[in-house]
């Protein structure tokens, strides 16, 4: 903990502003001009954007996986086949469920990009890692949608089919075990960050409106851009 120059109240120590007075911490004096910084958002906002996206991806898979499973086992659908159409009305619907999954966990890894690193700073290192665990989700969701396909299209379809799982197997091993060096070597600073004692109980916290810190209900100034905290209401943060 540092003390304020001006008021003597103790801050945090990355504190720019007093959280009694609204000061900066600097002890030079004078009036900070706050709305000068830019301030990167909060990790508690990421973390909430991730969780979003991921509690919406799957309700959209569970969704997926239970229309298809409605369509195929209706009576005038199951074995239906359409003229000219090499594929029955099963394999076409679920051809276009795969294809539904794979895009719908090929957004998410753009999601995953943009919030990881931010909501979890001591894991941003795992964010390749995750991404890739989700590749190899994506290789067996299409080999699943293309098997039809190729087993309808290819003349002698065994030795292809188990060259391609040859060679997907293989790839697959290989970013796992990829992605398990990367977790691992991630072990320590995430084992680092849990804390093992028991935790005391803290005051009511607020979240700043303009940057996203979080500061004790009883202070009047954000302690990182020096915001009056007066008018804003406390949160269930602790």
């Amino acid at each position: 903990m540092i003390n304020c120059p001006h008021c003597n109240t103790p801050n945090d120590p990355g504190s720019r502003f007093c959280i009694s007075c609204g000061q900066a911490m600097g002890g030079g004096g004078g009036t900070t001009n706050i709305s000068s910084p830019t301030f990167t958002p909060s990790s508690s906002f990421h973390r909430r954007q991730l969780g979003v996206a991921t509690g919406r991806l799957f309700i959209a898979l569970i969704l997926v996986w239970l229309f298809r499973s409605i369509l195929v086992n209706l009576s005038f659908v199951e074995g239906l086949i359409l003229p000219d159409v090499p594929f029955t009305a099963p394999e076409i619907i679920t051809f276009l469920a795969y294809l539904i999954a794979f895009v719908l966990l090929l957004g998410y890894t753009q999601t995953l990009r943009s919030h990881w690193a931010a909501a979890y700073p001591q894991l941003a290192s795992l964010t390749p890692a995750l991404v890739v665990i989700i590749y190899v989700i994506l290789l067996s969701f299409a080999y699943r949608a293309l098997l039809p396909i190729i087993l309808t299209l290819a003349d002698d379809p065994r030795d292809f089919v188990l060259a391609l799982r040859v060679v997907l197997a293989v790839l697959a091993l290989i970013l796992l075990f990829w992605a398990g060096k990367v977790i691992y070597d991630a072990l320590p600073a995430w084992l680092s960050g849990i804390r093992f004692d028991t935790p005391t109980v803290q005051e009511a916290q607020v979240t700043c409106l303009n940057c996203g810190q979080i500061n004790p209900a009883s202070m009047s100034y954000c302690g990182r851009c020096g915001q009056p905290l007066s008018q804003q209401l406390a949160g269930p943060n602790s």
